[in-house]
This record gives C-alpha cells, structure tokens and sequence, in this order.
C-alpha cells in the first residue's frame, strides 16, 4: 500500500509524526523540568515525607501513554492500511 501512496499522502504521515516526535520530545524534556523542581521544593522544605514521587510518577504515567502511542503509530497506520486493502479486495471480489 505504501507504493501507491502520492507524495502528498507521504508529506501528510511525515508531518504528524514528525509532530509527534516534537510533542514527545518536549513532554520528556518537561518531565525532566518538573521532576527537579519537585525535588528541589522537597529539598529546600525539610526533607520529610518524600511526596516528590507522586507527581513524578502521575508524569512519568502520561509521558509513558505518550511513548507507547508514538512507537505503535506506525503499526497502527500499517494495520489500518491493510484492513482497508483487504476490504477493496473483497469489494471488487464479491461486487
């Protein structure tokens, strides 16, 4: 299916995951930002309870989904593109 894509089509993939990345890219780089900024407050505040966790791991979760969605957006695109061929395929078949 990827040979019959025009080079419209291809810029259009191109351009969300290069998107993608970027959000990716920055969610991380923010992950990191608030993570020492937690860990700073819990620092200069008197080292108690170490409730610094929490919120990092409620980041670390979203940063996670965000991972998972950008490495199988690929698979599902390609798994989508098959079904629909498939579907075509059965159209001209029976039609």
């Amino acid at each position: 299916m990827e040979e019959s894509m025009s080079d419209a089509e291809l810029h259009e993939r191109a351009e969300k995951r290069v998107r993608q990345k970027v959000r990716l890219l920055s969610s991380a780089g923010l992950w990191v930002v608030f993570s020492l900024f937690f860990f700073m407050i819990w620092l200069l505040t008197g080292r108690g309870y170490q409730w610094f966790w929490w919120p990092i791991a409620g980041l670390g979760f979203v940063l996670f989904i965000q991972v998972v969605g950008y490495f199988s957006g690929n698979r599902g695109i390609a798994a989508h593109d098959r079904m629909v061929e498939k579907e075509m395929e059965r159209i001209k078949k029976d039609g």
